[in-house]
């Protein structure tokens, strides 16, 4: 019995290494093929940069496919492509951090990209089920934000610190959300930062 368990347990370790060499192969294969595309241009913007990312992974894996025990990665299934990016993601750390780390800061860029500001004076402030800010910008153009997410500077709000006529700088962000009076989707402006002037 314990030659049965000894034998299962040398069995097991030696799947998982093999798995964890896989991984790594792919990795490193990854970050030679992210490497001869940065050579081959100057310059990527992000959308390119994650693009390259996955054609880079996916061809990998697919060059090894049958080299993975226990662990497949359906090519169709947008999850297990996920998952598959983030492990090899992990690993390629080990051999083009650089890369690596000039992904994640694409995606921290790609997020403040989409955070657009405006200047103005709060005309209302209304307490329902969430807090709106009615801001009239310097155009005499009136925007209504909501206080849906907590953010860095959002104890302005919640320390009472907030009143009408202050003039402000709202950070924000358009989000898709249902209306239950209009009965439809529509795009709101979620704050995401507040300054006071």
């Amino acid at each position: 019995m314990k030659k049965i368990i000894i034998t299962s347990l040398i069995v097991l370790v030696n799947t998982i290494s093999y798995s964890q060499d896989i991984f790594d192969k792919v990795a490193q294969e990854s970050c030679e093929c992210i490497a001869k595309k940065k050579s081959e241009k100057k310059s990527t913007d992000k959308k390119n940069t994650s693009v390259e990312f996955g054609v880079c992974v996916i061809n990998s894996y697919s060059n090894h496919a049958s080299e993975f025990t226990g662990e497949k990665f359906d090519l169709n299934d947008t999850e297990a492509m996920r998952k598959l990016g983030e492990k090899v993601a992990l690993k390629m750390l080990t051999y083009c951090p650089d890369s690596v780390m000039e992904l994640a800061d694409d995606d921290e860029k790609e997020v403040a990209d989409k955070n657009l500001t405006i200047t103005g004076e709060i005309t209302e402030i209304k307490t329902e089920q969430f807090v709106s800010i009615v801001l009239k910008d310097e155009k005499s153009r009136l925007h209504t934000f909501i206080l849906l997410d907590y953010f860095d500077t959002a104890g302005i709000f919640t320390d009472n610190k907030l009143n009408k006529k202050d003039k402000v700088s709202i950070s924000y962000i358009e989000s898709e959300l249902y209306d239950p009076k209009m009965k439809e989707f529509r795009y709101f402006k979620i704050i995401t930062g507040l300054e006071k002037k």
